[in-house]
């Protein structure tokens, strides 16, 4: 847990600065990079999210590259076991409602030839799961990596016993 803690925290300072290096370029080879508080991508990332609070494995899967790695609670799954597993929370009649998603934005981050750049959605999910008259609050650490239009890499920390006692 300590080291989830720390991941987060360190992709979090990472990614909440305003702009890396008024420097960066092809001469220099420093890294550079900046913030964007709305984006496609951005728009993208809550159109996944209400998908997911649906529960329409068609439309979620269709915001995903093929291959996405997901890194749930640092556990690596691929888009098959992700799905599976909201196949499951339906099968058990457990409803997913997202309160807010706030703040949410997207870091551009140049590499250092300044050729390409990797863009990062990073949110914070308040999401409330409900099966019959229990209720459990989650609130959800995220940040996706996105390529193409897809999301490519999607790493996820949150409390999972909340979420288990809805089973029992």
């Amino acid at each position: 847990m300590k080291k989830l803690v720390f991941v987060f925290l360190t992709i979090s300072a990472f990614a909440s600065g305003q702009s890396v290096s008024n420097e960066g370029n092809a001469e220099t080879g420093f890294n550079s990079g900046y913030n964007l508080e709305k984006s496609p991508n951005t728009k993208l990332v809550l159109n996944s999210i209400k998908a997911l609070e649906a529960l329409d494995t068609v439309t979620y899967k269709s915001f995903y590259a093929p291959e996405v790695k997901f890194h749930d609670n640092l556990e690596e799954k691929n888009l098959t076991q992700n799905v599976a597993f909201l196949k499951v929370l339906k099968a058990n009649g457990i409803s997913v409602k997202f309160e807010k998603v706030a703040p949410i934005w997207e870091y551009v981050h140049k590499n250092k030839n300044m050729n390409e750049a990797n863009n990062y959605v990073i949110s914070y999910q308040y999401a409330v799961l409900t099966k019959g008259d229990k209720s459990i609050k989650v609130v959800i650490s995220a940040v996706d990596q996105l390529k193409n239009g897809k999301i490519v890499q999607e790493w996820l920390a949150y409390d999972t016993a909340g979420i288990m006692s809805l089973f029992k």
